[in-house]
């Protein structure tokens, strides 16, 4: 009994807009909220039709009640139902997505056999999400898409993920995405926060029909109109729900004498089971348990009944409108709230025996290809175990667990190993336990969660020291790496690996080289550089020793953290050799991604700016292999600080700004990328003259950096040296004069050993700033070792901030020692102009001309003043405005010093050589011989000490 579509005309328009923008390629995602039956599915019924007619494909997918369904089950359906509609194998095979999206449907796509998938990574499962939009894009090229995604508020959390993704990169596609949930139902922050800030977002809430509307559909229930009194009952007591007005409706039809308003749905539904036969109401008790669709053969399995027997049994639900669908296949409950009605009438213990029942059917009928049904399994399992069997049923929910784990479903994964924790309490032993614990853990920490992982890793170490049991331990202090991390997990990392190393026999060489490696990060982030040094050697030696290309990769990148130093640089260069090699023997992307990284890093601090090019071809390889956002991130940052370096400003600020955006909003490591991009742009501004970007620094000295005053002593010196650079160069010296201060003595400063160079690079530019003069001189013989380096981090490349010299030179200068000032700003300059960082070049340049102004000995002022002369022009090129003020400054101050060297008539012949005039023009112009002219500008180049004509242009210029 279906009833008129009525009082929706308002939902329907805002979706027929979504829609016609969808068809014209501006995706949308419409969040379609409301109570249970308010009637979003109806509204999502309509909307399709409606699609549909307009030549769009629409594909369904349902979010099952029963936690019982496979991961990302809506997905499942959807990609079945685009199936029907385009060749979707030879699309993936095509466009080499196969792989990745026979991780989520297995029976959709033909990729790797399920025997040999293990458990992936976080960069796996975006690999998928990012397969599954590219299909989607690539089906709505053919024809208009939309998605409707139905009781979204029982999906589970990686199908939510997913559909996150896909609202994140909308952008031309031709897609619609409807998504109905119930507001009474508890949701992730995915559909609440995450989906709702998106901006194709449009959040539509359904409420109750109008007093005229829900007399409308009791006349079209009835076939005849209802008294106004008996409308204003029903829509009081209803609310207006269209769920409840249609079932105080079918009480009349079934003949009740007068409108009674049931209590609630479950009693007019439970009055409804009363008038059928028992077998019936046993059969749909049965079918309750299975969910709101279900198998008629699996339901008769579990009353030891034929199919044939049921058939009359299902006729007679679908007549008393409780059941749909027709056989042979799967039938379902008209609404959830029925299903939910039915099964809330059974008392617990026969809730119990058809749980147990279900499991038993299932395995009967999926014998030998159980994967696809693992889930179901898990669900009648747990609910099954009240009545015993608790080891039996931990069993079947921890090889659920495994296999989300497959599907990279890992926060399904987490969610099944703690309910086998659970359902199994008193009936599994310690190693099992133990074991359940570390799946625990290790899912959550693919899913990146810290806070909920580390008690599990703590409760499974406990039970390792109890079990004695040290491969276990090793396990437990391995799962708690990784993830945003904090002062108290690194602790806890830290104690947890020295602990294992110590249980670790010799032997265990692979195990032991991972343990050392996570040993030595954990206390490079804690500042303990020497323990940390001493771990990344004994994990290389035992990564050698293994052959364990994991463990090998393990180890190379804690050695690398722990040389990035500026002393490091060499063996780092070494270390990007080994870890490339193998990635191209294990055909790994991302160990050879990291490979050109670190050679990038290295190029950066010898000032090779040529080599830094060189790798970006291969490194682009990497990335597009991987298809990751963190990859990307690094590729396109790697760039703007190539184009910070060579002086092409506009570029730089461009990248940085596409990096930051190819990491999704939620995605880990996004601030850290934040920061380098204020970092960048700051630097950019020195030279370009915009104002610094100091959001994003300034909360981040020394006990500041998770604002609730911890110290870290690895992390303070470079975000507050930084912060107080910028502020100083802005002019607010105050503020940068507070920051500064808070590090205390120069010589007391520890900085991470990525940010050595770039701390006490930054730290000279601050202390003359602030006219420490004290300050000045230790930065400079802590820098000063450091000649012929460029001042670049070890660990990434986060900017280019020229060569040392530079910077040795301007402290040179502040002290008064010009004439080393001068030796080390002539190489500062010689350096830039052959590795072409334009901007750094004029920067040298013009802080070379005023040292030599200051020293003014025979030959000086001439050479600083064609050094200024120079500035202005290169500055110009460049968009360097403040660099061009200053180099006229200096020239006018040059020439108020030397007075004007030209006469009345070679001032007459400068000013036209500048309008670009030729000998014989400007003779013709001035009544002169042509030789005259020509020695007329003979004179003014020997005079200015230039050396052509183009300069003469540029000093008339820097002299009007």
């Amino acid at each position: 009994m279906r009833t008129s579509f009525v009082g929706r005309d308002r939902e329907s328009a805002v979706l027929e807009d979504c829609l016609a923008s969808a068809l014209a390629g501006r995706p949308s995602l419409v969040l379609c909220r409301g109570q249970p039956g308010i009637g979003k599915t109806r509204l999502a019924e309509e909307l399709s039709a409606e699609a549909a007619s307009a030549g769009a494909v629409v594909v369904w997918g349902r979010a099952p009640e029963a936690a019982g369904a496979p991961p990302y089950w809506p997905w499942r359906q959807v990609l079945r139902a685009a199936g029907q509609h385009a060749d979707l194998h030879a699309l993936a095979r095509d466009h080499r997505l196969t792989a990745e999206l026979a991780r989520l449907a297995p029976d959709l796509f033909q990729g790797v056999q399920d025997g040999t998938v293990g458990p992936g990574t976080a960069e796996d499962r975006f690999r998928l999400f990012d397969a599954v939009d590219r299909l989607l894009r690539l089906l709505s090229q053919e024809r208009p898409l939309v998605i409707v995604l139905d009781d979204a508020h029982w999906a589970d959390d990686s199908s939510l993920l997913l559909l996150q993704h896909l609202a994140d990169s909308m952008s031309t596609q031709r897609l619609l995405l409807l998504v109905s949930y119930r507001d009474t139902e508890p949701l992730g922050d995915v559909l609440l926060v995450g989906l709702a800030r998106t901006p194709a977002t449009r959040v539509l809430e359904i409420g109750g029909l109008s007093l005229a509307h829900v007399g409308a559909q009791l006349a079209s229930v009835l076939g005849e109109e209802v008294s106004d009194r008996d409308v204003e009952q029903v829509h009081a007591r209803t609310g207006g729900n269209p769920f409840y007005v249609t079932e105080v409706a079918r009480a009349l039809a079934d003949g009740t004498d007068e409108l009674v308003v049931p209590a609630g749905v479950r009693d007019a539904i439970r009055a409804r089971l009363r008038r059928l036969r028992p077998e019936t109401v046993e059969l749909l008790q049965a079918a309750s348990v299975v969910g709101r669709e279900f198998p008629l053969t699996l339901v008769a399995d579990m009353l030891r009944a034929s199919e044939l027997t049921c058939l009359p049994l299902i006729e007679e639900a679908a007549a008393a409108g409780l059941v749909a669908g027709s056989p042979p296949g799967d039938h379902r409950f008209v609404h959830d709230l029925v299903r939910d009605a039915v099964e809330a009438g059974l008392v617990p213990a026969e809730r119990v025996r058809l749980h147990r029942s279900a499991a038993d059917a299932v395995e009967r009928m999926h014998t030998g290809r159980l994967e696809p049904h693992l889930s179901d399994l898990a669900r009648h399992w747990a609910a099954a175990a009240a009545s015993g069997e608790r080891e039996r049923a931990a069993e079947w929910i921890t090889r659920a667990a495994e296999e989300a784990m497959r599907r990279l479903a890992y926060e399904e994964a987490a969610r099944l190993y703690r309910l086998a924790l659970t359902v199994g309490a008193v009936d599994i032993d310690d190693g099992r336990r133990c074991r359940l614990l570390l799946g625990a853990a290790g899912a959550l920490k693919s899913a990146g969660e810290l806070s909920g992982r580390l008690p599990v890793c703590r409760d499974a170490a406990a039970l390792a020291r109890v079990l004695r049991r040290p491969d276990l331990l090793a396990e437990a202090a391995l799962a708690m790496e990784g993830g945003e991390s904090s002062l108290e997990a690194e602790v806890l990392v830290r104690a947890s690996c020295a602990e294992a190393l110590t249980a670790l026999p010799p032997s265990a060489t692979a195990l032991r080289a991972k343990v050392a490696a996570n040993l030595s990060t954990a206390c490079m982030y804690l500042g303990d550089l020497e323990v940390a040094g001493r771990a990344s050697a004994h994990a290389l030696a035992m990564a050698d020793r293994s052959a364990d290309p994991a463990s090998l990769a393990a180890a190379l990148r804690a050695r690398q953290l722990v040389a990035s130093g500026p002393e490091g640089m060499e063996e780092r260069a070494t270390l990007a050799d080994r870890i490339s090699a193998v990635g191209h023997e294990g055909q790994d992307s991302t160990l050879r991604m990291w490979g050109h990284l670190w050679r990038i890093d290295v190029a950066f601090e010898r000032g090779d700016l040529a080599a830094v090019s060189r790798e970006l071809e291969p490194l682009a390889r990497c990335v597009a292999d991987q298809r990751t956002p963190v990859a990307r991130w690094h590729l396109l940052q790697t760039r703007a600080v190539l184009a910070q370096a060579v002086g092409r400003f506009a570029d730089a600020r461009l990248l940085a700004d596409r990096a930051v955006a190819a990491l999704p909003p939620s995605a880990a490591g996004r601030e850290s990328a934040q920061i380098n991009r204020t970092a960048l742009l700051s630097l950019v501004g020195l030279h370009t003259g915009d104002a610094p970007e100091l959001t994003g620094l300034l909360g981040y000295g020394p006990g500041d950096e998770d604002g609730d005053g911890l110290d870290f002593p690895i992390e303070g010196v470079i975000f507050s040296i930084a912060a107080a650079f910028f502020l100083a160069d802005a002019g607010l010296l105050g503020q940068a004069a507070t920051l500064y201060r808070r590090l205390g003595p120069p010589a007391s400063w520890r900085p991470t050993p990525h940010a050595t160079t770039s701390s006490f690079a930054l730290g000279i530019g601050t202390a003359i700033a602030l006219d420490a003069s004290d300050d000045v001189a230790v930065l400079r013989g802590r820098l000063a070792p450091l000649r012929g380096r460029h001042v670049a981090d070890g660990a990434g490349a986060v900017a280019y901030n020229g060569p040392v010299e530079l910077y040795l030179g301007s402290a040179e200068a502040h002290l008064e020692l010009l004439d080393e000032a001068v030796v080390d700003l002539e190489a500062a300059a010689q350096a830039c102009a052959r590795n072409g960082a334009a901007g750094f070049a004029v920067q040298s340049r013009f802080e070379l001309a005023t040292v030599l102004t200051r020293r003014a000995r025979p030959g000086d002022l001439a050479r600083a003043r064609t050094l200024s002369v120079g500035v202005v022009e290169q500055a110009s090129a460049l968009g360097m405005a403040p660099w061009v003020e200053r180099g006229r400054r200096l020239v006018d101050r040059l020439d108020d010093e030397r007075g004007n060297p030209l006469t009345p008539r070679e001032r007459e012949v400068a000013v036209l050589v500048g309008e670009g005039l030729t000998n014989r023009q400007i003779a013709a112009r001035l009544y002169l011989s042509e030789r005259t002219a020509q020695n007329h500008v003979q004179h003014i180049l020997t005079k200015l000490d230039l050396p052509n004509r183009s300069q003469i242009a540029v000093w008339v210029t820097t002299r009007t």
